[in-house]
């Protein structure tokens, strides 16, 4: 497999004991970089800005340190009606790479980009003609939550563990599998596809969910399993 030019530098900044990070990236490709690193030992995080977002960012530390994460900031316009040409303003000041979702926020938008473009805008946006103020708007304010939990699950399938994780039946997750609307590690997952733990399992619109650990079994042979949840 050809190494991509960002698990390369990623690679290449821990072993020189640096903290480094991609761009915003896409849910898909931001799983199957994580699931590589992973795979080679290097400590990572993920972060889009709030629970359930698809734009990430994948940042790598080395050893040494406890933990990194790369400083997001989350830009409100109050009182936008519509979400139409507001990433394309945002873009005429910023790249493209450090811009993450956008969503809808009470009476207006909310657009998540990188702490250090957010220093570099000026205090209005050009959207479709009209200059707009934005206001800034702490992350824990958006919606969505992150758990933690123990679930028991009858095998590693994803239509098994992702029905448990996101309380719906297994023939609704399992018709989302059909239709491409689910992947694992980045990859659009089968029917019979299964997970181990470090996997990450993303259902478009429902959320992902992170296969913390296998704990152990039931006396009737259920595997109890430890996962991380993120509804959208």
């Amino acid at each position: 497999m050809s190494q991509d030019p960002d698990f390369q530098r990623l690679k290449d900044s821990v072993r020189a004991g640096r903290v480094s990070h991609t761009g915003f990236l896409e849910a898909d490709k931001a799983a199957e970089l994580v699931a590589r690193l992973r795979q080679a030992d290097i400590s990572v995080t993920v972060s889009g800005g709030y629970p359930g977002a698809n734009r990430r960012i994948v940042t790598v530390f080395p050893e040494t340190i406890p933990e990194a994460t790369t400083p997001l900031a989350a830009l409100f316009f109050p009182d936008l009606a519509e979400e139409t040409g507001l990433v394309a303003g945002l873009r005429k000041q910023i790249d493209a790479s450090e811009i993450g979702d956008s969503l809808k926020h009470q009476q207006g938008f909310v657009v998540i980009v990188l702490a250090k473009a957010k220093a570099r805008l000026s205090e209005t946006i050009n959207i479709q003609g009209r200059e707009l103020n934005f206001e800034d708007l702490t992350l824990e304010h958006l919606a969505g939550s992150r758990k933690r939990q123990q679930v028991i699950v009858p095998s590693l399938r994803v239509d098994a563990l992702g029905a448990k994780a996101f309380n719906v039946s297994r023939s609704y997750f399992t018709k989302g599998i059909a239709a491409g609307n689910v992947t694992i590690n980045g990859k659009r997952a089968e029917k019979s596809s299964s997970a181990e733990a470090g996997d990450e399992i993303y259902a478009q619109s429902i959320g992902r969910m992170y296969l913390n650990s296998v704990q152990g079994e039931t006396r009737r042979g259920n595997l109890k399993v430890l996962i991380d949840i993120e509804k959208a």
